[in-house]
């Protein structure tokens, strides 16, 4: 297991992960695609290699399949004990994906019925972190933060993150409740964005995870691209202390090469 000079990342209820994680998306097909990962078992071992070296913290989300990602991840990960042990698995609510479309829907009623969904995929009476996947841009935010904090309340969820967001509505949020991650695209091939760029490093100044999804941007893989995935993900990391990576793979290969970049 890799553990020399693993960067951490230590949430405000000091929780601590891995800087490096696994987005699990690519596991049940790409963003427009539908229907399970076609190696459900490969999977399952792909998972299982990423806890192996030492990758905690799983990112998913019930949209994602829909319903299949979290389910493997059970099939993958659950303990014999019926938990994740040391696993820091997070999760989202608020997209409706169907064979033919996807929307996006968070209000508080279906929040709350996402949760319950994702608990039950995951077979695990608490979620580690559990994020409002996309503002659907008619239900103020706030809204839904506060159904994902009776959840909280009721012990359904531990933390509430919020992707594909701004600040403005960071801000509104926290005045509801605790936030513990943000979650948005960035990444070595994107252009900087000047409004992102300053909302990293207000997050680091309240204490708030960014979680960056798709770090390597897209195809990092493929013949002579000129991304480097180690060194970009350093790179990325040394951004700042408060950012989390979690590039995804379907290959146990790509999943080595990133979890490399762990040690300095």
């Amino acid at each position: 297991m890799i553990n020399t000079s693993k960067p951490t990342f230590t949430f405000l209820n000091g929780r601590t992960v891995g800087r490096i994680g696994y987005g699990a998306m690519r596991l049940t097909g790409q963003p427009r695609n539908f229907g399970p990962y076609p190696d459900w078992q490969g999977g399952i071992e792909l998972l299982r290699r990423a806890r192996d070296l030492g990758i905690t913290h799983i990112d998913t989300a019930r949209a994602y399949g829909p319903h299949e990602n979290e389910k493997i991840i059970a099939d993958a990960l659950l303990t014999p004990e019926g938990d994740y042990g040391d696993m820091f698995i997070a999760s989202k609510g608020g997209v409706e994906k169907t064979a033919t479309s996807i929307s996006r829907d968070t209000s508080p009623e279906t929040m709350k019925r996402h949760v319950a969904e994702s608990l039950a995929n995951l077979r695990t009476r608490k979620i580690d972190l559990y994020y409002v996947h996309s503002p659907d841009g008619v239900t103020p935010i706030h809204e839904s933060v506060a159904a994902l904090d009776d959840m909280r309340r009721e012990g359904k969820i531990d933390m509430i993150g919020l992707s594909n967001v701004s600040r403005t509505q960071v801000e509104e949020a926290l005045q509801v409740a605790p936030i513990a991650a943000v979650q948005n695209r960035y990444s070595p091939a994107d252009e900087r964005d000047e409004e992102l760029e300053s909302m990293i490093d207000w997050l680091n100044e309240q204490g708030i995870a960014f979680v960056l999804h798709g770090p390597l941007g897209a195809n990092p893989m493929r013949q002579g691209a000129a991304v480097n995935p180690t060194e970009a993900l350093r790179t990325l990391l040394a951004r700042a202390p408060n950012v989390l990576v979690i590039p995804g793979t379907t290959t146990i290969a790509h999943l080595e090469e990133n979890a490399a970049a762990s040690v300095s």
